[in-house]
């Protein structure tokens, strides 16, 4: 049975979120201006281009429920780096640069706030899929000394190897609650939260 949170849980986890996410860009933005400069909206494209890149990393580590959970998640991705990047703040100072006469400023800067993004978002991705593949050696390892330490045994502890079965036999997890369908290593669905079930398939 799919178990969905509450109202309330997702409420107050993108609240708080937002609230720190507020905070942090404030911030930042103080102290970039403080070592950059006001000339140039520098404070803002760096802040949208971390976001990207933490966003992809925690969304690639949530795929496969590693440390971060549907209300981790909707608490960063959603409250915290929702209120940490800034679009219309891009905006706005892509136009400021443009009434001032700065056209080839406001261009590289459009530019730079665009690809910067995407590109920090790939490399957001890599590092979190680097994350979950690195996450997944001890209990490949912890399961082959098994193995190999018992060649006459067959006595194995299938709860140890049930989520590398998981990986290896499903091809596609369908959520059972918003029929969403989901990577195979996914414990959690992205899009509504739910815990998913699933069994060995041979």
């Amino acid at each position: 049975m799919a178990q969905t949170l509450s109202a309330r849980r997702r409420i107050l986890a993108v609240l708080a979120g937002g609230f720190c996410g507020t905070l942090l860009r404030v911030v930042l933005s103080h102290l970039i201006q403080g070592w950059l400069g006001k000339a140039w909206p520098s404070d803002i494209l760096l802040i949208n281009i971390t976001g990207a890149l933490l966003l992809a990393l925690v969304t690639a580590i949530a795929d496969a429920t590693l440390l971060v959970g549907p209300t981790r998640r909707l608490f960063i991705s959603v409250g915290l780096l929702g209120a940490y990047t800034t679009f219309s703040s891009l905006a706005l100072g892509d136009v400021l640069l443009i009434a001032a006469g700065h056209g080839l400023s406001a261009l590289a800067y459009l530019l730079a706030s665009i690809l910067g993004g995407i590109a920090a978002v790939f490399a957001g991705d890599l590092l979190g899929q680097w994350c979950v593949n690195r996450s997944k050696r001890p209990l490949q390892a912890s399961t082959t000394h098994a193995l190999t330490q018992q060649p006459t045994s067959l006595a194995i502890d299938v709860t140890q190897l049930a989520p590398l079965n998981n990986r290896v036999l499903t091809s596609k997890i369908p959520c059972t609650n918003c029929h969403a369908i989901l990577p195979p290593y996914a414990n959690f669905c992205g899009v509504c939260g739910a815990k998913l079930e699933k069994s060995i398939k041979v």
